[in-house]
């Protein structure tokens, strides 16, 4: 009886095999609901569930069912990552068993991670002075070969930026953007852009750009067709905009006193700046880009003193920075206004909720001291998978 019982069992799954099998519609459904690194691997079942997985119907579904896939984050500094040196900790019970192949590149220069999609550089194994400039899909491992660059060359890199919003479409655009020479307080800059759609560069509609030399790209933002820059040390803000090419500065908020800007990135659809209002005091400030870029509203006033008492290893005895902790993300909570921090302090990583100053430790990093904490200003990168192929 065991044993015809089991054979029924077997019979019954074969049948129900069979029937995904026929049913493109039943498979379709099914392959949607997985994790996007599953689907990546199904691809070499067959050339049938490549062929269903290609399809930028499905990629935009699957995009579409899953809006924030966010797995984790890499946090590196100075825009370097020296393997092993590039720090990697997990969201949401997301289990890895090394981190993520890419940050195991040697000499690995990350320059934007945008939706899943990254553009790095590296030296030449034989030459140093040689540089590769790559995308990548870092859940895929799918990498292209764009440009190679000597040093010292004739011209000098400012930026890499990627422009990729999977919601909207399975294609990608890159930004390459070249200093030509310097002129007093200017800057003589030339923009190329790549399109994955056409496979092909173009120079810039505008030719060559002279921006004044406060303009920065030390961190890139993609949002709504344009990609916003900041430069940390002046501070000032610009933007590159696809509709027309055109590169305007953006206005800093309007304070009125002297403000320290640790944070700039965009959440729900907006471009957000977090600021202290002394030399890295528990106090901050959460300031929102207007619809129009004609300015900036205060959008949360908080205080991490909670957080402070609750891990007093953030405290220090140097005036020029009171408290230790670095802004990894921003995020909105499950309630109205709600506003979700995730920071960097000496004792790990923290998520923390503004509206009811309430916390929990998502990651230890033993390797990370109080001092070089103090030492280092961190840029993090969203780790997200999407389908997106390099083309």
């Amino acid at each position: 009886m065991a044993s015809r019982g089991r054979k029924s069992r077997s019979l019954e799954a074969f049948s129900g095999a069979s029937e995904v099998s026929n049913s493109e519609d039943l498979l379709i459904e099914i392959l949607l609901r997985l994790p996007g690194k599953s689907i990546l691997r199904f691809k070499s079942v067959s050339k049938r569930w490549y062929s269903i997985i290609s399809t930028p119907r499905f990629i935009l579904t699957h995009a579409k069912r899953n809006p924030n896939p966010q797995l984790g984050f890499m946090l590196h500094t100075r825009l370097k990552i020296r393997s092993p040196g590039g720090i990697f900790f997990p969201l949401a019970g997301y289990q890895y068993s090394q981190h993520p192949n890419f940050l195991e590149i040697p000499e690995l220069q990350v320059h934007h991670v945008c939706k899943g999609l990254m553009c790095f550089s590296k030296p030449h194994v034989n030459d140093p002075q040689i540089s590769f400039y790559y995308v990548c899909n870092h859940s895929s491992g799918q990498m292209k070969w764009l440009r190679i660059l000597g040093s010292p060359s004739r011209e000098t890199v400012k930026a890499f930026n990627v422009a990729f919003d999977p919601l909207r479409s399975r294609h990608y655009r890159l930004v390459f953007v070249s200093e030509l020479s310097v002129l007093d307080d200017y800057r003589l800059i030339k923009i190329d852009i790549y399109s994955s759609e056409t496979k092909s560069w173009r120079p810039s509609r505008k030719g060559i750009y002279i921006l004044r030399y406060d303009i920065g790209f030390h961190i890139a933002v993609y949002l709504k067709d344009a990609i916003y820059w900041y430069n940390q040390k002046s501070p000032s803000l610009a933007y590159f905009d696809f509709n027309d090419d055109s590169v305007e500065s953006l206005p800093m908020p309007e304070v009125t006193q002297t403000m320290t800007y640790y944070y700039f990135g965009e959440s729900g659809g907006h471009l957000h700046l977090v600021g202290t209002w002394r030399p890295w005091s528990t106090l901050f400030t959460v300031f929102e880009m207007q619809e129009d870029r004609s300015g900036w509203f205060v959008k949360y006033d908080g205080d991490f003193d909670a957080l402070a008492t609750a891990f007093p290893k953030m405290v220090t005895n140097k005036t020029n920075r009171l408290c230790v902790f670095s802004v990894v993300s921003l995020s909105s909570g499950e309630k109205e206004r709600e506003l979700i921090i995730v920071l960097l302090i000496p004792q790990g990583v923290i998520w923390y909720n503004v509206g009811d100053r309430t916390w929990k430790k998502l990651f230890n990093i033993m390797s990370l001291s109080k001092i070089k904490l103090q030492q280092m200003t961190f840029e993090a990168h969203q780790y997200i998978e999407t389908l997106a192929s390099i083309v």
